[in-house]
């Protein structure tokens, strides 16, 4: 869900004005160990990833209707503190590059509230892609407006 109330821009971000959301760690969402497993992590990231682009007006129906889509090609996280059942977070994120022909890369970043403290930073690198052949396209002139970086040099 998307923050609201919160005051998610006064935290403690390593870039200005990212696209937030908030989570809960869920209790089925603990490993062995008694915190959020790993995996999880990638989840969250990529719901905000998918919930940002819909915020800029392309959605999974609006790449279904192009016949491009921006997919995942490599994903890095680094995480610096575990998360506990019922800990809220917030998820920042932000577009860093863009080539504006086949690849950009988006930032995150994950802010427990309790303690502002940074638990995870992550990267992804995205190719456009053709939905019908699976191969890389050039980046359709929509995803050019709209996949602006917000991350200035």
């Amino acid at each position: 869900m998307e923050i609201s109330g919160d005051k998610p821009n006064q935290l403690n971000w390593d870039y200005p004005n990212p696209y937030t959301m908030k989570v809960q760690v869920l209790p089925e969402e603990i490993d062995q160990l008694g915190h959020a497993n790993n995996r999880v992590y990638l989840n969250w990231i990529m719901t905000a990833a998918y919930a940002h682009s819909e915020s800029l007006g392309l959605s999974v129906d609006d790449y279904l209707d192009i016949g491009v889509a921006m997919v995942a090609k490599r994903h890095e996280l680094n995480y610096i503190a575990a998360t506990f059942a019922n800990d809220d977070l917030i998820i920042g994120t932000w577009i860093a590059t863009n080539d504006y022909r086949f690849n950009s890369k988006r930032k995150y970043q994950i802010i427990r509230l309790a303690d502002e403290k940074t638990v995870l930073r992550a990267e992804t690198d995205w190719v456009s892609m053709n939905i019908q052949n699976g191969k890389p396209q050039r980046m359709p002139e929509v995803f050019i407006r709209r996949y602006q970086p917000t991350i200035l040099p």
